[in-house]
């Protein structure tokens, strides 16, 4: 699986667990998107076959690298 779609899914789980949320009309367990299915929804099956955090898998050690670069890198900051 790619960096990106790693990254998508991953951010479906935190927006999930996050609080109150417009549900995707297939799942209803996770984030809309614009009214439409969830990443989750477009991708698993389709596009990607798994997603880690749903099968109690890690993420990938490239996708916690990068992760971890970018969140601990001030001079990545558009602030």
């Amino acid at each position: 699986m790619c960096i990106v779609c790693e990254h998508q899914l991953y951010e479906e789980h935190r927006s999930a667990e996050a609080g109150p949320f417009d549900p995707c009309p297939g799942c209803r367990k996770f984030p809309s998107n614009d009214g439409g299915s969830c990443y989750h929804c477009f991708s698993v099956g389709n596009t990607i076959d798994e997603c880690p955090e749903c099968l109690g898998k890690p993420w990938s050690e490239g996708f916690l690298t990068v992760k971890a670069q970018i969140e601990h890198d001030p001079s990545r900051s558009i602030n």
